[in-house]
């Protein structure tokens, strides 16, 4: 695995030419994967198409970031978290949260289709969870304050 100048696997400061450090695993910088092409406006552009058909796909909940944050792709002030753009092999990352009622095969292959009308090249679709219906349906009305 890569380090970047500042000693963190994977870590996304400059080296001293201002060259983008290597991504290590998970995270995109701009210009990291072998298309270096896109400008940043393009790229920000493309990392929030990925992401919203990925969350059309049926069986999706959310994007997942990783365990701890590591799979984004990294713009300017912002990062698309779940999505990974111009992987080693020039393809797509996507990490998914999914449903339990939608079978997990079903859901990546969705996803998979959604995400390739989007970009060119390979899509991999990673289900980095399964939310439960409790979890979907989100947290439940906080209960009124006594005497209000």
């Amino acid at each position: 695995m890569t380090s970047s100048p500042t000693g963190w696997p994977g870590g996304t400061s400059a080296d001293p030419d201002g060259a983008p450090a290597p991504s290590g695993r998970g995270v995109a910088v701009l210009g990291d994967g072998p298309d270096t092409s896109r400008t940043t406006s393009e790229a920000a552009d493309l990392a929030d198409r990925v992401a919203a058909a990925a969350l059309a796909a049926p069986g999706v909940v959310s994007l997942h970031g990783g365990s701890l944050g590591e799979v984004a792709t990294l713009l300017p002030g912002r990062r698309v978290r779940g999505v990974r753009l111009d992987g080693p092999d020039g393809g797509t990352q996507v990490h998914v949260v999914a449903t339990t009622t939608t079978p997990i095969p079903t859901t990546a292959q969705a996803v998979r289709a959604a995400v390739g009308a989007v970009v060119d090249g390979p899509v991999h679709v990673v289900v980095g969870d399964v939310a439960t219906p409790a979890e979907q349906a989100g947290p439940a009305e906080p209960a009124p304050a006594p005497g209000a």
